[in-house]
């Protein structure tokens, strides 16, 4: 049997940039990541986020864009809050995202009767 040319692994630099977890913004505006809880805008509650590594900093991104960058806590449980994390929260009165207006819909129409009707159905089971 002949040995396989193996080539060797890239370097962690090169391979860090596909290193990336899927995270959905909690209410309060955080991502949880490796046992610690990093902040981002509020506006970005309720959201999918990409978390990545790069060395000894954590990366949040959505869309394409870098929304938030920390230092990497090594304190399990932690919590690290972004500055301005909240800012503009109160003039949005506390809204996250806007919601779609209730469209009106039609009352389904409904045939009168009278309770008559009703009462005459309800002695037909009767004994």
């Amino acid at each position: 049997m002949k040995d396989e040319q193996l080539l060797p692994l890239p370097s962690p630099d090169r391979l860090v940039k596909f290193l990336r977890v899927e995270r959905t913004v909690s209410a309060d505006g955080f991502v949880s990541f490796d046992g610690v809880r990093y902040g981002v805008h509020w506006r970005y509650s309720g959201q999918g986020v990409l978390v990545r590594q790069v060395g000894q900093h954590i990366e949040i991104w959505h869309e394409g864009q870098c929304i938030a960058h920390h230092d990497k806590s090594s304190q399990w449980g932690g919590l690290v809050r972004l500055p301005g994390q909240y800012e503009g929260l109160k003039a949005a009165e506390g809204v996250i995202k806007p919601k779609p207006l209730a469209r009106e819909i039609p009352a389904p129409q409904v045939e009168k009767r009278s309770l008559a009707m009703y009462e005459e159905l309800a002695e037909v089971g009767t004994w």
